[in-house]
């Protein structure tokens, strides 16, 4: 895509990432992937049906079960809990959940009541007061006001968090949320069971249900023989967010049971806006805590029943630079209309954690994560580096890249965050005046940036809004057989710290080809660090 012009439609072709490291996310567990069996059988949900027609809207959407090839990946072995957000709502300033500040809103509750009766005493008004809306209340006053995690609850499940809520924890970690049918490979596995343990059922020895005797959540983790592949609380205990929208499953059709004395007729209530969640809770009985339920839920809502958990992909990168190009790229000003390709992305991690308060095996609190990240476009439109130039001279600046910095850097001169990388010949600006001055081009302001030498070939950065911030000189790009990118790290007390990606950005013209762009970025003495893997 030529930055200042409508973008051109590149084809998709991914590239292969090499096998990942032996390190990284801590506090996950990993998850074998294979042909799994999603939702229930018709026959399943309609024996349901037939023993309480009142559950026909909420098991409508099961239905048909599919077979579906569920990639590899890991997965938390419980709900994140109080003290792993609490770690999240310190580093970032982000609002705690309301759970967190039963003293404030009792006061806020008396304050307002008060004041109410004032008014209405004022006014010589009778009827009932208006109610007081806790989730309103402190969303106005949380900046002001003081909240603590229950001691006792620290290794509860985190609730009254967003979906929102839920995927900026999940980012902030270095992480995502887990999709429906990643939640059911880790409780089924190669199998159709009901349950996470099996068919068996005990009111109280697998799951915190509502069978449970206690109407609240318990310390993830407290049913031992309920886990699945060192998996907990998969049921009960608290709904989970996923990333999947409520869509029907493949062959759905309207249920429709035939009862002795009518028949029962149900819609699932689909909707790509609403969003799956999964696993039940300590308020649902046996039928809601099976692996199959899925519940249609508003992203925005939040309640004391409903919590999350996060999941990775094997892959470094992958996670992250699809949420770049999905999210931040995708509102940008510019490179929206670009087919990317997180699959080749390129990463180097680091993360810092400690042990928390929970005994699962492989529960960890994370206390940070940073990452340095490149992206490449899906693919060039030009077979060999004399075309590329070609397009360079035609429309201007090519986009090559993205990349996410966690720092500043000195050479280029770049602010913290995500840069959209173009590649620009030499003699494009001639090019560009012989056909008539391309104003878009012009307008760019590049004569004025830092680094940029019209003589010469360079990489030109841009902020998400197309604003240019800076320029560096690019060697010849090499063209040859595709194979994999790489992020290299450097340390001199002299010259400094520096970061060098090695892109492969396949050729949309030429079979098994790429252009290797080669990117370079300085920051001072002993910034990097130590911890990256």
């Amino acid at each position: 895509m030529n930055v200042h012009l409508p973008a051109i439609l590149l084809p998709l072709l991914l590239a292969h990432q090499g096998p990942p490291p032996a390190s990284g996310p801590p506090g996950l567990v990993s998850v074998r992937g294979g042909r799994t069996r999603i939702g229930s059988t018709i026959a399943e949900v309609e024996s349901l049906v037939r023993q309480r027609p009142e559950l026909a809207l909420a098991v409508a959407g099961e239905a048909p079960q599919f077979t579906l090839e569920v990639e590899d990946f890991l997965l938390m072995p419980t709900e994140v809990t109080n003290e792993q957000y609490l770690a999240f709502v310190r580093a970032t300033g982000a609002r705690p959940p309301r759970s967190w500040a039963v003293s404030a809103l009792r006061e806020g509750q008396r304050a307002f009541l008060d004041e109410t009766a004032r008014a209405e005493q004022s006014a010589g008004q009778d009827g009932l007061p208006p109610e007081f809306d806790p989730a309103a209340w402190w969303e106005a006053h949380w900046r002001k006001s003081a909240w603590e995690v229950p001691p006792a609850e620290l290794t509860h499940p985190v609730v009254y968090v967003s979906y929102a809520d839920a995927q900026r924890y999940a980012r902030w970690a270095g992480l995502r949320l887990m999709t429906e049918f990643e939640f059911q490979r880790a409780g089924r596995g190669d199998s159709a069971r009901t349950y996470p343990w099996g068919e068996d059922w005990d009111d109280r020895r697998f799951c915190q249900s509502l069978h449970a005797g206690r109407d609240a959540s318990v310390p993830v983790g407290s049913f031992e023989g309920g886990a699945s592949g060192g998996v907990y609380d998969l049921a009960g205990n608290v709904w989970e967010w996923t990333a999947s929208p409520f869509d029907p499953y493949p062959g759905y059709k309207p249920l429709r049971v035939e009862l002795k004395d009518r028949v029962v007729e149900a819609f699932g209530p689909f909707s790509s806006e609403q969003r799956v969640v999964v696993g039940g809770s300590f308020q649902m009985d046996k039928t809601g805590v099976r692996l199959a339920i899925r519940k249609y839920t508003d992203p925005t809502q939040s309640t004391s029943a409903l919590g999350f958990r996060c999941a990775a992909s094997p892959a470094p990168g992958l996670d992250a630079a699809q949420w770049i190009v999905s999210q931040d790229v995708a509102a940008a000003a510019l490179g929206h209309d670009t087919e990317w390709s997180p699959r080749s992305a390129v990463v180097r991690r680091r993360w810092k954690s400690e042990a928390g308060e929970s005994k699962v095996p492989g529960y960890r609190v994370v206390t940070g994560y940073e990452h340095l990240l490149a992206c490449p476009v899906a693919s060039l439109a030009a077979s060999n580096p004399v075309e590329l130039g070609a397009l360079s001279a035609r429309g201007g600046p090519v986009l090559v890249a993205l990349v996410d910095l966690p720092f500043a850097t000195s050479a280029p001169a770049l602010a913290p965050g995500i840069h959209l990388v173009a590649w620009r010949r030499a003699d494009a600006a001639a090019a560009v005046e012989k056909h008539q001055k391309n104003a878009a081009f012009e307008s760019a302001g590049l004569e004025d940036l830092p680094g940029y030498h019209a003589d010469a070939d360079c990489y030109l950065f841009f902020d998400l809004d197309g604003t240019p911030r800076a320029a560096m000189p690019a060697a010849p790009i090499a063209f040859s057989r595709e194979k994999p990118g790489r992020v290299e790290l450097a340390s001199d007390p002299a010259t400094g710290d520096s970061v060098s990606y090695t892109l492969c950005v396949p050729s949309a013209r030429t079979a098994s080809k790429g252009f290797f762009v080669e990117l370079t970025f300085r920051v001072g003495a002993g910034t990097l660090g130590t911890g990256w893997d």
